[in-house]
């Protein structure tokens, strides 16, 4: 099976530095499953943390061109820990930085899908990011893929995962924000993407991210009409449960593919 695991900023850093810890434990899980056969693409945020990290930054800077300087930095040392990390497990990564623009031309679209796919046909897991350096419309607009969730849902489409996982801190979505209200419940199951569950979502992102539970939605909608089952779920949970439907999660069901369109061209 091939999965994409979406891991966003408010999982991968605490404050202005790296989860080496929980990095490392998400590595290894992939690494066992890798072992039994299942596929992965990391579609990863953290180049800005990571970069605050190197220059001893506490507060994420306004300025766009600082963000893309510490992205840039930053994207160095990330991509250090998943390949020393996936190393220690006998597994190769490669980085992969994309833009919407990327996707805008069947050309391109299709030098992707090759391209992953050859690493995945390897054995070599794809780390997927927004290239900051080139495209600044995230940073400024702090909407094109809200911190990599849109990016991982071109990504899932294109390449044709069988299960799309984005984690996030929360166990999923709930009928109201757990974290400002008492006794609410998990939704566990969503057939279908509708006005109702898009309106349960909030709209805060984090502080060192862009997304929030909305654009998670936001991904899950084009993945599952495309036929791809997308478990939103916490980090804490060991991926093995996740995938299983064992952890708590809220699962988006995947549509019938068989009428649904390609990829528009």
């Amino acid at each position: 099976m091939t999965i994409l695991l979406k891991i966003g900023s408010a999982l991968i850093s605490e404050g202005h530095r790296i989860r080496f810890p929980w990095l490392a434990q998400k590595v290894w899980e992939m690494a066992a499953l890798i072992e039994a056969e299942h596929r992965f693409i990391v579609v990863s945020s953290g180049a800005v943390a990571a970069g605050m990290e190197l220059q001893g930054l506490t507060t994420r800077p306004r300025d766009a061109l600082e963000l893309q300087l510490l992205s840039g930095i930053g994207q160095v040392r990330l991509m250090t820990y998943y390949k020393d990390l996936f190393r220690e497990r006998g597994v190769s990564v490669a980085q992969v930085l994309l833009t919407h623009h990327n996707f805008a031309s069947p050309r391109e679209r299709d030098t992707i899908t090759q391209i992953v796919g050859a690493y995945l046909e390897r054995g070599i897991v794809p780390v997927v990011n927004e290239n900051d350096m080139v495209d600044k419309e995230e940073i400024e607009c702090r909407t094109t893929f809200s911190d990599n969730d849109i990016l991982a849902a071109l990504v899932g489409v294109n390449v044709g995962v069988d299960l799309a996982v984005i984690l996030t801190d929360v166990d999923g979505l709930y009928a109201s924000d757990p974290k400002h209200t008492d006794a609410v419940d998990l939704i566990r199951d969503v057939p279908l993407v509708t006005p109702e569950i898009e309106s349960m979502a909030g709209s805060t992102p984090s502080a060192l991210g862009l997304g929030g539970m909305a654009s998670k939605i936001s991904a899950a909608r084009p993945l599952t009409t495309h036929g791809i089952p997308t478990p939103i779920a916490s980090g804490r949970h060991p991926l093995p449960d996740i995938i299983n439907g064992d952890a708590p999660s809220t699962r988006f069901h995947a549509q019938d593919r068989s009428q649904v369109p390609a990829p528009p061209a």
